[in-house]
């Protein structure tokens, strides 16, 4: 190649071909958002056991809010009405959360007692029928019928 000679031009890209190349990057963008969510979301209901946190708050946002409708409570009151709110209500998770392994146990030897006394096809039919109650419900279960201490 000589000074004279000039430089090598690259062809001119087609309009479709940058198109695509927007569509894609932005699809991907919005894909890893979605994934992103989703994660935060399995992430939060994993360590709060099935809870999310906010809803607590909300709820206690909108009792205390009804309460400071309906009875025109003073700011002192309405200070003491959050308190009061917040703290029973985290005694009431606290009691519910305790509850959720003894529910678990109760409803794995209810499913074991059932299956006693089905048949073989119906055992079939009663698994699956499980298996789609656990989907339905995001959560999978604590322990299954065969782990359980009193079969």
């Amino acid at each position: 190649m000589s000074v004279s000679d000039p430089a090598p031009v690259a062809p001119p890209r087609s309009s479709s071909a940058k198109t695509l190349a927007v569509f894609t990057v932005v699809i991907a963008f919005v894909v890893g958002m979605i994934l992103g969510i989703l994660g935060t979301w399995g992430w939060i209901l994993h360590h709060n056991h099935g809870r999310l946190p906010f809803l607590a708050q909300l709820r206690e946002h909108h009792i205390v809010r009804h309460l400071d409708h309906e009875l025109d409570l003073s700011p002192q009151q309405h200070e003491s009405v959050v308190r009061i709110i917040h703290e029973r209500g985290q005694r009431i998770d606290a009691i519910l959360g305790g509850m959720q392994p003894q529910i678990r146990r109760e409803i794995d030897q209810a499913n074991v007692e059932i299956e006693r006394i089905l048949t073989p096809e119906q055992k079939a039919k009663f698994e699956q029928l499980r298996m789609r109650m656990r989907s339905r419900l995001h959560k999978p279960e604590a322990s299954s019928p065969a782990d359980s201490p009193n079969r």
